[in-house]
């Protein structure tokens, strides 16, 4: 047996040896242990190489490489490293027997790595006198593999499924490794238009564009779109076939927020115009109804006295619904400051724990003590927080708990903050949640269902997000503002 050479060796750890792997999108990497079995391995790799995971994990290398122990292998990795100043052309080829059995002439180099659980053999491989054209082709049909947004599936001519990306087998609620090489037509049993739509395309050669859909996991929504297509060769017929989901979730979140934006400003408008003129008349109205009270109550005439405080309590009903109104238009003044949303809560806790003991409501804390601040103003913050607080208060007629949680995330690479309060009365029905932060929709009896218009109003304007969703026991609502970034 040879002796392993000496190649150059690299102490990290093991996360952080998985990071810097997976970085390399466009190279295959294999790391091995001490007798030659795959510990780890890179998406490039078992893309390319077309093994599923449990192939892959555990087995010897020497099972992909032709005629290749794993003392030869490192060998001429590391040869390699010493010759490339000669060219690529110059460097010695390995044989990688891929999973389709048509073999990949490689070029490859070797590093050691000391990690926690011992050392490590780290096989770095390049694909021997691949054409610029093809390369393209390639590593544009790779961006669309790795990209999260978009959902793809890859057929052969038999319906077997060729590849399958991440967010395609989330919609399919499947492992890649148990897919690939299966009959599609396995994983679109389940009732629904799309999968209807699918197997027609199929088999009838017609392609569908744009078919929209909602895709559902646990709290979470997307809105796709499906695109289902046959791939034909030079001679025109069908070698393999493409499924591809797009995420539209954030346009159509955005075209929603346009239009209740556009509703929301088209009211604001109304009611800026007209407070004035309704106010008015509302202050002399309200000026000679006290004014008779008082009279009918020094003359012992209770029961008139009493229609008059009716009066005057749905004069200052109309009022708050004008105030309500103007809260509509677009904000103004906005005093924007970097603010600490968990020290904005804990001034409204006194606020709220007030209001929930008048209605025999216990209030449950759980917020994070240190949190990144956020770009916003801090009394509409505080609107925002005790509307939310008080309908969850209101929604437990018999008493109940309101949970108030604070922490901090990461979306997409940013730093969120997210603020959940949740109640345990008896939720939102289905056909409401959609509609909930429409004007003039709501769920309570004397409501005017401008409460959360003017909430959502309020978030987007700081950038955030809120929603509404309903649990086992109670609704929940989600509030989300971006962090103020560092700067590097």
């Amino acid at each position: 047996m040879n002796r392993i050479p000496p190649a150059p060796l690299v102490r990290l750890s093991m996360e952080a040896l998985e990071v810097h792997i997976n970085r390399l999108r466009d190279t295959m990497v294999l790391v091995l242990d001490e007798r030659g079995r795959i510990t780890n391995y890179n998406a490039c790799f078992q893309h390319r190489s077309g093994y599923p995971r449990q192939k892959l994990m555990g087995s010897s290398v020497e099972r992909i490489f032709e005629s290749q122990s794993f003392e030869q292998l490192v060998q001429v990795g590391y040869g390699m490293q010493q010759e490339r100043g000669d060219g690529e052309d110059a460097l010695p080829l390995l044989t990688l027997n891929r999973s389709d059995g048509n073999p990949m002439l490689v070029t490859a180099f070797v590093l050691r790595a000391e990690i926690e659980t011992g050392m490590r053999s780290i096989l770095v491989l390049q694909e021997h006198g691949e054409r610029i054209g093809v390369n393209l082709l390639e590593r544009f049909g790779e961006t669309m593999l790795f990209d999260e947004e978009t959902g793809v599936i890859l057929l052969r001519s038999d319906s077997r499924i060729m590849d399958i990306n991440k967010l395609a087998c989330q919609v399919l609620n499947v492992d890649a490794s148990a897919a690939l090489e299966e009959p599609v037509g396995k994983f679109f049993e389940q009732p629904g238009r799309k999968f209807e739509l699918i197997r027609h395309a199929l088999s009838e050669g017609v392609a569908v564009r744009n078919h929209p859909f909602t895709w559902m996991r646990g709290d979470e929504r997307r809105e796709m779109l499906m695109d289902v297509g046959l791939l034909r060769g030079p001679s025109g017929m069908a070698e393999g076939a493409y499924v591809i989901f797009k995420d539209v979730t954030n346009l159509r979140s955005l075209e929603q927020q346009v239009q209740r934006s556009d509703r929301l400003s088209m009211i604001g408008q109304i009611a800026a115009g007209a407070a004035h003129e309704i106010r008015n008349p509302l202050t002399a109205i309200r000026g000679f109804l006290q004014m008779f009270r008082k009279t009918m109550t020094d003359k012992g005439m209770v029961k008139e006295a009493g229609y008059t405080e009716i009066m005057l309590t749905e004069l200052d009903r109309i009022n708050s619904l004008v105030g309500e109104f103007l809260l509509l238009s677009k904000p103004k003044n906005i005093l924007y400051d970097h603010v600490d949303v968990t020290q904005v809560l804990k001034d409204l806790l006194p606020m709220i724990s007030s209001e929930a003991l008048l209605h025999n409501v216990v209030v449950d804390w759980e917020v994070e003590s240190r949190a990144k601040p956020v770009m916003a103003d801090r009394e509409m913050l505080k609107q925002v927080f005790l509307n939310i607080c008080k309908n969850g208060i209101e929604a437990m007629a018999n008493g109940g708990i309101l949970t108030i949680k604070g922490r901090c995330r990461t979306e997409e690479g940013r730093s969120m903050v997210a603020i959940e309060v949740q109640d345990t009365g008896d939720g939102i029905q289905e056909a409401m949640l959609e509609k909930i932060f429409d004007p003039f929709v709501t769920t309570k009896p004397s409501g005017t269902g401008l409460g959360l218009s003017v909430c959502q109003r309020i978030i987007h304007e700081f950038g955030g997000t809120i929603r509404a969703l309903n649990r086992k026991e109670g609704a929940l609502f989600v509030i989300t503002l971006p962090c103020i970034e560092e700067p590097r």
